[in-house]
């Protein structure tokens, strides 16, 4: 699955997607968070379930593309750079929320500590 290209089928059911690779296999993810990282738009899932070597801290980092027909494609990203950059980004956004705020997107109604308040 590392080399392959997914294409997105939304569930709507607790932020979980269904990834179906190049040879029509589905596969399950909870939807961690959805980031910018220098100019490019990565999206952080997990299997919903896991395979036995990962850790279930352990998340797939895919970079947010599209096809020829203008459909999202998430291709899996193996640059340790990148990895490392996004990483960044995302431990930013989680200590921007609040401690009892468990969400790690912009998508969230909180507000972080660095809002400014009317």
């Amino acid at each position: 699955m590392a080399d392959e290209k997914m294409d997105e089928q939304f569930e709507e059911d607790d932020d979980i997607l269904v990834l179906v690779d190049d040879e029509g296999n589905e596969t399950r993810f909870e939807h961690i968070a959805t980031l910018d990282y220098d100019n490019e738009w990565y999206i952080l899932l997990q299997p919903e379930v896991l395979d036995e070597d990962m850790d279930d801290e352990e998340v797939i980092v895919f970079k947010i593309g599209t096809d020829s027909e203008g459909n999202d494609l998430f291709v899996p990203v193996e640059d340790e750079k990148v990895l490392d950059g996004v990483y960044q980004v995302y431990m930013e956004e989680m200590e921007k929320c609040d401690d009892d705020c468990d969400c790690c997107d912009h998508d969230c109604d909180h507000h972080h500590k660095d809002d400014k308040k009317d």
